[in-house]
């Protein structure tokens, strides 16, 4: 969405502390993403973490004097491997949790964190609460398929997913997918073994009998399997915290895998040199779309408030890019259509009878 067609006058608070690659990271980010006119004239981005440290990287960034950014101090930062309650208990004072009482409090619209996942998910949810309808919040990764994009979601906020969320998380991906891809009745599908009817299990049939009896409210094109994913089935793919995570870090393994055999293989014989020389153009149009950092935000739906988990190793293109589209999904009112969707939904569970 382009800076002039959304309202302006948004506040983002930015965990600068909690990323595998620092501070600097961040404030570049934030430098990025003001000069690109993410964060416009009437916008403000709270830097939130060591604030001497943060000012200092603001004056290298040349945004020190920029009247978009503030800082908010934080004592202390999540770890990686910080357990969640302790965080909540003992870490008040992080950046993590100021941001999210940023949020809370209402003095921002959307937080952006690379901080621990575990932590984030759970003080979201205690902090800002659950959606008037949710029970639990899902993350929704954008990832590339043969043609565009596609989101997929759960991948990591609930591991052990009940039909009831599954069908909650459909309605909010395919309202993501409205705000994020511009996909105006996006497909959605069901992640499972087979198409056939009664394949997956009580929980996955459950889940599609609940999604076939919301008829129109939803796009639901049926189960689809995990080699439809990366074609043109579907826009959106539900499953559980637990499946989509696995998916998601295994087509990471496997994308960096491919690279480096080919660069192995490239390097090791002046034939595939000189092929490699004429791809070119395909392979960097390729790195192009597989590329993390174009959607390098996954939203945590379900959630009252907005908050966007951008990978821990983020580059600042990453960041800039969660700042971005934290951005577009306000400027749609993403957060007030997933209500209404919610309470659809949830009319529909509610009447859909078991099957025994």
């Amino acid at each position: 969405m382009s800076e002039t067609s959304r309202p302006s006058g948004y506040k983002i608070a930015l965990d600068c502390m909690g990323g595998d690659l620092g501070p600097s990271e961040a404030v570049a980010a934030a430098a990025l993403a003001i000069r690109d006119g993410v964060i416009g004239p009437d916008d403000t981005i709270i830097l939130v973490g060591h604030e001497d440290n943060l000012r200092l990287l603001a004056v290298e960034n040349r945004i020190i004097k920029s009247k978009r950014i503030e800082f908010k101090n934080a004592a202390s930062i999540v770890q990686p491997d910080d357990a969640a309650m302790t965080v909540i208990k003992s870490k008040r004072d992080s950046s993590m949790m100021i941001a999210l009482d940023l949020l809370k409090s209402g003095e921002a619209d959307v937080v952006v964190s690379t901080g621990n996942t575990k932590a984030l998910v759970a003080a979201g949810t205690i902090k800002v609460r659950p959606m008037e309808g949710a029970e639990r919040p899902a993350l929704a990764a954008i990832m590339p398929r043969r043609e565009g994009h596609f989101v997929m979601l759960d991948v990591g906020a609930n591991p052990e997913a009940k039909p009831e969320h599954l069908v909650h998380n459909a309605v909010l991906g395919s309202i993501y997918a409205q705000s994020a891809l511009g996909i105006a009745q996006p497909r959605v599908g069901l992640l499972t073994v087979g198409t056939e009817e009664g394949k997956g299990g009580a929980r996955i049939n459950r889940t599609h009998s609940i999604l076939k009896a919301m008829g129109e409210k939803i796009n639901y094109i049926g189960p689809v399997e995990g080699f439809d994913v990366f074609g043109d089935a579907c826009d959106v793919v539900v499953t559980d915290g637990f499946t989509g995570n696995v998916i998601l870090k295994t087509i990471e393994g496997l994308v960096y895998m491919l690279r480096d055999m080919v660069g192995q293989k490239v390097k090791s014989n002046p034939v595939y040199l000189a092929g490699g020389i004429a791809m070119f153009p395909l392979l960097r149009e390729l790195k192009g779309k597989l590329k993390p950092e174009q959607y390098g935000g996954a939203p945590l739906l379900g959630l009252s408030g907005l908050i966007m988990k951008a990978h821990g190793s983020s580059n600042r293109q990453s960041i800039a890019s969660a700042i971005r589209l934290g951005m577009e999904a306000l400027g749609h009112g993403a957060n007030r259509r997933m209500l209404a969707a919610l309470a659809e939904a949830n009319t529909v569970i509610s009447s859909t009878p078991v099957e025994e």
